[in-house]
């Protein structure tokens, strides 16, 4: 009996043991699990953490990207802006440019000349020529008594005085001084002295061709009245805007029955041309 008792005993803590064991062992499986587990966990935590920072990261060059972009854009369209803009100013420029020159270079017909008859003296051999002079408006209308005159020889001198305004007062077609003014003083021909030709318009009477309701401006009368001692003196001049006044005889070979027509440009003398 104590003998079996013994190995009952026995048997009873190698149960014990092994019962411990397994439970040591179970317990090592489940912390290792768990373990695992739990590292995998913190493993997969980390690496979406580390991952949430890379796409943070991202995001926020994506963001710098995006803002140095809109600087840049920003930049471009006022650099656009800018360029519009200036090109729109020289356009203005050009316009300006263009209207002036063109203003520069309006021919007003002011007057008309006609050769009527030529004929030659047989005893003397000398040429002499009938030709009618008459002021017109801008549509070629008269604006006074057409007149006609005999002139020794064939070429007929328009003598008058001229008074050419600054580019300034041309190009703003300024109301009194947007283009020359013209006093005819006399017409002779090329056989004839000047001091011995036919007057025109006299001296004190208004520019038919800028008469303002038929009467001469108090400004067109100072200059007419003092015009000399304006083309002597530059302060005089400047005052009254004035770049240049003085007289001038334009003068053509005429022809029996052709007409011709004398000219003002906005900024200079009279000019005599076959219509």
């Amino acid at each position: 009996m104590p003998g079996m008792m013994d190995n009952l005993s026995t048997i009873n803590s190698f149960l014990r043991t092994l019962i411990a064991l397994a439970v040591i062992g179970a317990v090592s499986v489940v912390s290792y699990f768990g373990y695992a587990k739990f590292n995998a966990s913190s493993i997969e935590a980390e690496t979406r953490a580390r991952e949430l920072q890379e796409a943070q990261a991202s995001l926020l060059e994506v963001k710098r990207d995006l803002q140095a972009a809109g600087v840049a854009l920003q930049e471009k369209d006022a650099k656009i802006e800018a360029q519009v803009a200036e090109i729109s100013q020289l356009n203005q420029q050009v316009q300006k440019l263009e209207t002036s020159l063109a203003l520069l270079k309006v021919d007003h017909r002011v007057a008309r000349l006609a050769c009527i008859d030529q004929s030659k003296d047989e005893s003397t051999g000398k040429l002499t020529t009938l030709v009618e002079f008459v002021e017109i408006n801008k549509d070629g209308e008269p604006i006074d008594t057409p007149r006609q005159f005999r002139i020794p020889g064939d070429t007929v001198f328009v003598d008058a005085w001229i008074v050419e305004f600054e580019d300034k007062y041309v190009e703003a077609a300024d109301l009194e001084r947007g283009t020359s003014l013209l006093l005819f003083k006399r017409l002779f021909g090329n056989d004839q002295k000047p001091d011995d030709g036919y007057p025109l318009d006299e001296h004190g009477a208004a520019p038919k061709a800028y008469a303002r309701g038929g009467k001469m401006s108090d400004f067109e009368k100072s200059i007419f009245n003092d015009f000399w001692s304006i083309a002597n003196d530059k302060d005089k001049a400047a005052e009254k805007g004035i770049k240049a006044n003085y007289g001038s005889a334009d003068y053509l070979k005429v022809e029996k029955g052709k007409t011709y027509t004398v000219e003002l440009r906005a900024s200079g003398g009279p000019k005599i041309k076959p219509e």
